[in-house]
């Protein structure tokens, strides 16, 4: 796949009152200014940054994320191609915080104007004239275009070549794993003593009034926190989604559905608004995969299709921890799934609801079709309207040049 295309907005071009909140203490070390500035993981998780440098202290590695790996998304991508000196800047002080001697930035080869800023900032560091206060050592490495290649235990396997107990964390194997825009804000946080009150994000899908195709990705940089979607839509000139319209926060697979109501986090990574899911008369089968959507949200796109619940099953991949959460054994690479399509057929299903990876998609499709089922996947109503191809089969990985 290539890179999809997106257009990058400053938050000023839209909105008049942006907070701007600095630092009572210039003079902290990191950990410290990171602790006030209130910075929480941007990718997802929503983890205390100071905590996770904290708990990183002795680790040997810093690896920053940046597979953005939830389709339709690009604000991480962006940030890389637009302020590659800061994220940089943002992973050498991160290095610093935790003592590591390595420092690699994890990305996808498809995002080749990204890599080239990234490598850019890189080369004036190592020739001493860079903007910021950068380790020329820091190295870039290519990720597989495949989801999920931005969870934490697949980038641990894909860099560093260790595979973690589904129950373990990045230090196990003495890494510490941060996502593209809080390294950023790490940067904005240490060197010019701002606190987080903005966040980037996406918006795609359905943009009819923006100005932009619906194949493009709008990225919005420094979004108020506390911001509600419509105020977003409404400065974007979006049109206002009708009732049978979805409003996706987050990405295809991982996000939740809100409404127009909802406000904008400091885990936010976009809004995408999609069409209504396209009916099936079932019978109709679950897989639920660890690393999609949840059971509720399949569930409720089976009630919104129309279709009779036949069963619902674990991918094989899939184990529930102590705590609840569904883990991947594996990230990314499935044992097969014939064996569940097989027991939902003779449960009656004629139709199955997915939320796999890329390779699991893979494996499904190689079984389900031959038995005369149809194949659904919980980003299908997304893809659409992003004009992106939805996911069925796996997709070959796009070479480093």
């Amino acid at each position: 796949m290539t890179a999809r295309k997106h257009h990058i907005i400053e938050s000023s071009r839209l909105f008049t009152d942006i907070p701007v909140k600095t630092l009572s203490n210039p003079d902290a070390g990191i950990i410290d200014k990171v602790k006030e500035s209130g910075l929480v993981g941007m990718g997802g998780a929503g983890f205390p940054t100071f905590k996770k440098l904290a708990f990183g202290k002795g680790c040997e590695t810093v690896i920053a994320n940046g597979a953005e790996c939830e389709p339709l998304l690009e604000h991480n991508n962006a940030r890389m191609e637009t302020d590659a000196a800061k994220v940089l800047s943002g992973l050498t002080l991160s290095m610093r915080a935790v003592g590591a001697k390595r420092g690699i930035v994890a990305i996808k080869p498809k995002n080749a104007l990204a890599v080239r800023r990234l490598q850019a900032v890189l080369d004036a560091a190592a020739e001493g004239s860079a903007d910021y206060d950068i380790d020329p050592d820091i190295e870039i490495v290519f990720l597989k275009d495949r989801y999920p290649a931005g969870d934490e235990r697949a980038i641990v396997r894909d860099v560093l070549g260790t595979l973690l107990p589904p129950d373990a964390i990045p230090s196990a194997a003495s890494a510490v794993v941060m996502n593209v825009e809080s390294l950023m804000r790490v940067h904005n946080a240490v060197v010019e003593n701002l606190a987080v009150t903005t966040k980037d994000i996406t918006v795609a899908g359905h943009i009819e009034g923006s100005g932009f195709p619906d194949d493009v990705s709008i990225v919005v940089y420094d979004v108020p926190i506390g911001l509600k979607v419509r105020d977003v839509l409404d400065a974007l000139h979006v049109h206002t989604p009708t009732p049978d319209e979805q409003i996706m926060i987050g990405g295809p697979y991982m996000g939740s559905l809100g409404s127009l109501d909802s406000e904008i986090g400091e885990t936010c990574g976009g809004i995408i608004i999609a069409g209504p899911e396209i009916p099936d008369p079932g019978p109709m089968g679950i897989i639920v995969c660890a690393c999609g959507a949840s059971e509720e949200r399949l569930r409720a796109i089976v009630k919104a299709k129309g279709a009779p619940l036949v069963d619902v099953r674990l991918c094989k991949n899939a184990c529930r921890l102590p705590n609840g959460r569904l883990k991947c054994r594996n990230p990314g690479i499935c044992p097969g799934q014939a064996q569940n399509i097989i027991a939902l057929k003779k449960e009656g299903a004629t139709s199955v609801l997915i939320s796999h990876c890329t390779d699991c998609s893979n494996t499904v499709m190689q079984v389900a079709p031959k038995l005369g089922m149809r194949v659904h996947h919980a980003t299908d109503a997304f893809m659409r309207a992003g004009d992106e191809p939805i996911i069925r089969a796996f997709r070959k990985t796009v070479k480093a040049a």
